[in-house]
């Protein structure tokens, strides 16, 4: 009930196939889940999607499907509407004591790390353009369009942080910058990201379009909450929550048998299918299904995560952004729930509150946990009390703002113990882009543990790959991929 899973129910929706997704968690979209507190949605993990590249087919279509694509340019671009792009201001930095638009101060950092970011930010633009000796894109998304040449390929042998050392960035600003990405979109250090992985997130987003000049993202109040609940418009009938499936097995004459216990219920059910297809992390199918591919799944560490939801009341701040980042802190900063919900009636020449002078918002705070002892991370977590998290949160929120302990009116505390795998050096494996899917003959595997990088567009072409594989074994016309 990931965005995997119900990615694969979603392409096999209509096909007429009587399809259950069974799901252990109270509501679906693993860590694209989203709250609700009456006021305002927000999110409990993934808050954001980049506008995809052209060959992320899939998930065009998805945002065709929700409206949020409107149309396609003469070059075959897409178009957005302008209302899910993230408004100014976009990002800030809290900065030697003061906040800065964006997360470059280049007002305020020393010479040589603003020459040191400028030449990073160029060598960013050329690697966006850089072709293989194939001909491919040297990054792309999705991952396996990316080129396949050695010397490209060579950067997943070696770590961020080494690669850094050896282009020379040495500053500690930059060495910052490069940090904060790889906690964010790999919850790992930079001696623990693969270069490849590294490079990646800077150059492998290709939408160029004048309309993207002022923001690249896509976003809503509940962050990727809003794209699960386009997936389960077609697979939310066929889903049942509060299932934690056990065992799959293959049998004879062409059957599936899934064991799964209904954990309201403490009963232990069993269900007969055609196929099936696991959208779980790999350290889980390895428990519930055995034999076929299995012991050919990649091995993965995953990162934990801790996110606190604080529900504030704040003062009206024209200059407050959608994402808060302190630099120097333990955590990665807090995105702001009403941010996007302006008042875009015709005509309106600026961003317009919806109340006013106080309104009640929800302040979403993440912190990765880099190093190498992720079980040491995991096991920290689950053993501290709310108490000592939240107050980790105010302390590392303080610099920034001294008095928000006065106006939280709650904070509620999730720990992702496997939040998403970490692309350490090597973790494209002896087969580059070439993800194992088809566990047995009718059973398929879905999840962001193939590409090894937990982005949407992977997550999601995972499970129609998936769906597309089993519609196959099963004899049933789909009609063109959609990846």
């Amino acid at each position: 009930g990931g965005v995997s899973g119900l990615s694969a129910a979603w392409r096999l929706a209509g096909a007429g196939l009587d399809l259950r997704v069974l799901e252990l968690e109270p509501r679906p979209g693993g860590t694209s889940a989203w709250g609700e507190d009456g006021v305002v949605p927000y999110p409990w993990g993934a808050h954001y999607l980049a506008a995809p590249n052209v060959e992320a087919r899939a998930t065009l279509r998805l945002l065709e499907q929700m409206g949020v694509v409107t149309g396609w340019d003469a070059a075959g671009r897409p178009t957005f509407d302008p209302r899910r792009l993230c408004h100014a201001p976009g990002e800030r930095l809290f900065y030697e004591g003061a906040w800065h638009a964006g997360l470059a101060p280049v007002d305020a950092l020393p010479a040589d790390a603003l020459e040191e970011l400028e030449r990073f930010h160029a060598l960013e633009e050329e690697l966006t353009e850089l072709r293989g000796s194939d001909g491919r894109a040297a990054f792309q998304i999705p991952l396996d369009r990316s080129s396949r040449d050695p010397e490209l390929l060579a950067l997943d042998r070696m770590s961020m942080a080494a690669w850094l050392d050896r282009e020379g960035y040495r500053t500690p600003f930059l060495r910052w910058y490069a940090r904060y990405a790889m906690l964010d979109d790999f919850g790992g250090e930079l001696e623990e990201i693969s270069a490849w992985a590294g490079l990646h997130y800077f150059a492998g987003r290709k939408a160029r379009t004048p309309e993207l000049a002022g923001s690249r993202y896509l976003i809503w109040p509940e962050g990727n909450g809003r794209l699960v609940k386009a997936l389960l418009e077609r697979a939310a009938p066929r889903v049942s929550l509060g299932a934690l499936v056990t065992s799959v097995r293959p049998q004879p004459g062409g059957r599936v048998e899934v064991d799964y216990v209904d954990v309201q219920r403490g009963e232990a059910r069993r269900v007969e299918a055609r196929a099936a297809i696991l959208a779980a992390p790999a350290f889980v199918v390895r428990r519930i299904f055995a034999g076929g591919a299995a012991g050919e799944l990649p091995a993965r560490v995953a990162s934990a995560w801790l996110v606190a939801n604080l529900h504030v009341e704040r003062p009206l701040d024209p200059n407050h952004a959608w994402d808060s980042v302190l630099y120097g802190a333990e955590g990665l900063g807090y995105v702001d729930a009403r941010h996007q919900l302006t008042d875009l009636a015709a005509g309106a020449t600026q961003r317009s509150r919806l109340e006013a002078p106080r309104q009640r918002t929800v302040l979403t705070y993440y912190r990765a946990y880099g190093g190498p002892d992720v079980a040491g991370a995991r096991a920290a977590l689950l053993g501290a009390p709310w108490a000592s998290l939240a107050e980790g949160v105010l302390r590392d929120l303080a610099p920034a703002h001294p008095h928000l302990r006065d106006d939280v009116g709650r904070m509620d505390v999730m720990i992702w113990g496997h939040a998403m795998p970490r692309p350490r050096p090597g973790f494209l494996g002896p087969r580059p882009f070439e993800p194992v899917c088809a566990l047995d003959e009718r059973v398929a595997w879905a999840h962001v543990d193939q590409p090894g990088m937990a982005l949407f567009e992977e997550a999601h072409a995972s499970g129609v790959r998936a769906a597309e594989t089993i519609a196959a074994a099963l004899g049933l016309a789909l009609g063109e991929s959609w990846l």
